[in-house]
């Protein structure tokens, strides 16, 4: 339990303090998307995520900075970390455009960035899938199921001990 208290706060705090400066300071985000921009519509992203880059900086910082106090408060922290996870992946790739490094140092940096994003997403996705100990749905349900069946055949034979009492 102290391990988790400890854990999401650290795991959320690049997201709370990278999605607190994009909400502040769009721009310098919006300036990476700009760069990315003719690689990201050879790859079919849609010109309208371009056209209001600092608008989209704005709104996937809150979004960041959402989730990542979910996460490091305790709350919904599952769909907190899957939130950033999903946002983190894209972020990180194109953030980090290691096919456009023009030297041999940009490049290492470019990696080290990705992997250090790949890290991250690892760490959510791990962080997502922890119920604290609950059962899943599935095997509640399961369980559910099985304990219905055991009642109503329980619930037969009672009924066939009395008949035959009768």
């Amino acid at each position: 339990m102290i391990i988790k208290l400890l854990a999401r706060p650290l795991l959320a705090s690049p997201f709370i303090a990278e999605g607190l400066d994009a909400v502040r300071h769009p721009k310098k985000h919006a300036e990476k998307f700009a760069t990315l921009e003719p690689t990201l519509a050879k790859l079919g992203v849609p010109p309208v995520l371009a056209s209001d880059a600092e608008l989209l900086s704005r709104v996937l910082g809150g979004i960041s900075l959402v989730s990542g106090l979910c996460l490091a408060t305790g709350r919904k922290p599952r769909a907190a970390a899957l939130t950033l996870a999903a946002i983190n992946l894209p972020t990180v790739i194109t953030s980090n455009p290691i096919w456009q490094a023009k030297d041999p140092k940009e490049r290492d940096r470019f990696l080290d960035a990705l992997l250090r994003g790949g890290a991250l997403a690892g760490g959510l996705l791990y962080a997502a899938q922890d119920r604290g100990g609950k059962p899943s749905l599935g095997w509640r349900m399961s369980n559910w199921r099985e304990h219905r069946a055991d009642m109503r055949e329980a619930k037969a034979e009672l009924k066939a001990r009395y008949r035959d009492n009768d």
